[in-house]
């Protein structure tokens, strides 16, 4: 599925090494957790494995074929394959569940109503559709951000630091709605400082000395 080969990655202003012939294979995992020391490139890591940045040397294969770093041809790989949850959610607070989610579509469909109470039905939300996002609480949010990334049905969904701003009740309750989004076949790829979280991992690597190491 996901490959890695030898990334070399600088940080442009100081010209500091932060990966140094990375390695990194995601097959039989239908899950892994990242860890690391702050300032390690944990975000830096998904940034590269999402398309964002490209600018490192090394090979990056996903599905036997090298990811283009060209920015429209890496626009069109995220789209087809890859989900993204973020710590901030990125949601827009004046529009709906719905209307947030519904930028997450690859494209619109008849049935795009039916699609999305389907996953707002699967992250807990049914019935959330018509409220606004400024009305929801910070655990309804992320499990927007959730809904969003899975309604395009990723092959790969990549998580950074997905209940780093919840309290344990909501971190325990999308801990359970990771381990239900497993059960469907989508990989994932969490960064996290939380044990619990990584607990829920098949794999667990930590970011040390510029390299990924497999505990």
């Amino acid at each position: 599925m996901i490959h890695l080969y030898d990334i070399q990655k600088k940080i442009p202003k100081t010209n500091t090494m932060l990966f140094d012939n990375l390695s990194f294979a995601l097959n039989n995992h239908q899950s892994v957790a990242i860890q690391g020391r702050s300032g390690s490139g944990k975000t830096t890591l998904l940034k590269i494995l999402a398309g964002f940045d490209t600018r490192y040397n090394g090979i990056y294969e996903f599905n036997g074929k090298t990811v283009s770093k060209d920015t429209k041809k890496n626009i069109k790989f995220r789209k087809d394959n890859i989900g993204i949850i973020t710590q901030n959610y990125n949601l827009l607070d004046d529009r709906t569940v719905q209307a947030n989610i519904q930028l997450g579509l690859k494209e619109k469909s008849k049935n795009q109503k039916e699609e999305i109470e389907d996953i707002l039905s699967l992250v807990g939300l049914s019935g959330y559709g018509a409220k606004k996002i400024a009305e929801i609480s910070g655990g309804e949010a992320q499990r927007v951000v959730i809904a969003r990334a899975l309604i395009k049905k990723p092959k790969i969904l990549l998580a950074d630091e997905p209940t780093g701003a919840l309290d344990e009740k909501t971190e325990l309750d999308i801990l359970n709605l990771f381990e239900e989004i497993q059960r469907f076949g989508t990989r994932l790829i969490i960064v996290t400082h939380s044990d619990a979280v990584a607990d829920v991992c098949a794999g667990k690597y930590v970011l040390k000395n510029k390299k990924l190491v497999l505990q």
